[in-house]
């Protein structure tokens, strides 16, 4: 297959850490690792369309509830009234002393936004609280002081049984200064370390499923960006010919086909690719694929980051499918004189917004670009996808 392709800045070379999960903002020593994992691979928390985990993002009530019923109350979930708020009806007898109930009343026994706001720590240690007693966990004897909780007389009345029992069986631990700072709200790392603690209250330890990249050779990609004196033409045979052929299920680099490996070859092309790079269709450079006709511009840029991504041997299918739209795909707009390509670097369907690295018509790379689903999908009589990984 023959390509060629745009002029590029100067390459910066990236050497990527190592990471936990898959997830490029999580690298392998997180503190939560281990129990982030545990939680991704029950599946009861997921990362996001760009391959990030956010692991300090605030974790509200209606996203625990979603937790807990998914794996400890799965019984409540079925008979819960299907909708937006099932997680929260299965998860109402665990909820019991919580502001988050309390709202639920004074609002008519009627569930509203005030669920997607961060949940305390206060609310967490009530909710874990009577998870234990609905799930008959209690420990009989727990070895602890109240003198161990630096701010025991701050606590409310109300939220220092929850708050003892938790602290002492080991569920919701103090921060570094003693103080439970029940006013705090948790993060989805904390939540992950108390969901696998619960999981392993209730059905014993988890065995960890085998990472498909461990002991993985990952093989060395080639620069994506110009190097030296080499015209385009140069560039682009080079990166073609050193590209390492694709094993089956896996990307040029070795790893697995994940949104989070694929979103790690995306950054190396940003890399030799950054914001600003001037492109234009005054120099063409055609890039043919067996089952399309030549290309150019803008459309051939983002087909030539897709052989860097999948490798150039991997099958294109070209389809309008914009629900379906996934890390990696080549979203390409044409109306009128307007010309625009996404390669698309996140995917996050429960926000229903994408990011992606726009090209338009004799523009520049932008890799900060962003917007909603929908807008994608009410351009869809002048978009086609073009996809290489499903």
């Amino acid at each position: 297959m023959k390509k060629f392709f745009l002029p590029l800045l100067a390459l910066l070379c990236l050497v990527l850490p190592a990471r936990a999960a898959g997830f490029y903002d999580l690298p392998a020593d997180h503190w939560a690792q281990e129990e982030i994992r545990r939680a991704v691979d029950a599946g009861v928390v997921n990362g996001y369309g760009d391959g990030s985990f956010q692991p300090g993002r605030d974790v509200t009530a209606a996203q625990f509830c979603a937790m807990l019923s998914r794996s400890f109350l799965a019984e409540e979930f079925a008979a819960a009234k299907e909708g937006t708020y099932q997680a929260m009806e299965a998860c109402l007898p665990v909820l019991k002393g919580t502001s988050v109930e309390k709202t639920w009343r004074d609002l008519g026994k009627r569930w509203d936004r005030y669920v997607n706001e961060p949940l305390s720590r206060y609310d967490m240690a009530q909710i874990l609280y009577n998870l234990v007693l609905e799930k008959d966990a209690l420990q009989e004897t727990i070895q602890l002081s109240t003198t161990d909780i630096a701010d025991w007389t701050e606590i409310p009345d109300g939220c220092h049984t929850a708050v003892f029992t938790c602290w002492g069986m080991g569920l919701l631990k103090g921060q570094a200064n003693g103080r439970f700072a029940g006013e705090d709200s948790l993060n989805r790392a904390q939540a992950s370390v108390i969901w696998s603690r619960l999981d392993a209250l209730f059905n014993g330890p988890r065995e960890i499923p085998a990472d498909p990249d461990e002991g993985v050779e990952v093989q060395e990609m080639p620069a994506f960006g110009l190097q030296g004196e080499e015209t385009v033409q140069e560039m682009m045979n080079r990166v073609n010919r050193e590209t390492p052929l694709c094993k089956e299920g896996r990307l040029p680099n070795g790893k697995t086909r994940s949104g989070e490996n694929i979103a790690g070859l995306l950054e190396l092309v940003k890399q030799g690719c950054p914001d600003g790079t001037v492109w234009s269709d005054t120099v063409r450079y055609d890039y043919r694929a067996p089952q399309f006709s030549p290309t150019h511009g803008c459309l051939a840029f983002g087909l030539a980051v897709s052989d860097f991504v999948f490798g150039e041997e991997t099958p294109v299918t070209q389809h309008r499918r914009l629900p379906d739209l996934a890390v990696g795909d080549v979203v390409y707009i044409r109306f009128d004189n307007v010309e625009r390509v996404l390669v698309l670097t996140g995917v996050d369907r429960e926000e229903g917004t994408y990011t992606a690295c726009e090209l338009e018509k004799n523009g520049k790379v932008d890799w900060d670009q962003w917007g909603p689903l929908s807008g994608l999908v009410d351009a869809g009589d002048f978009t086609t996808v073009f996809r290489r990984w499903r």
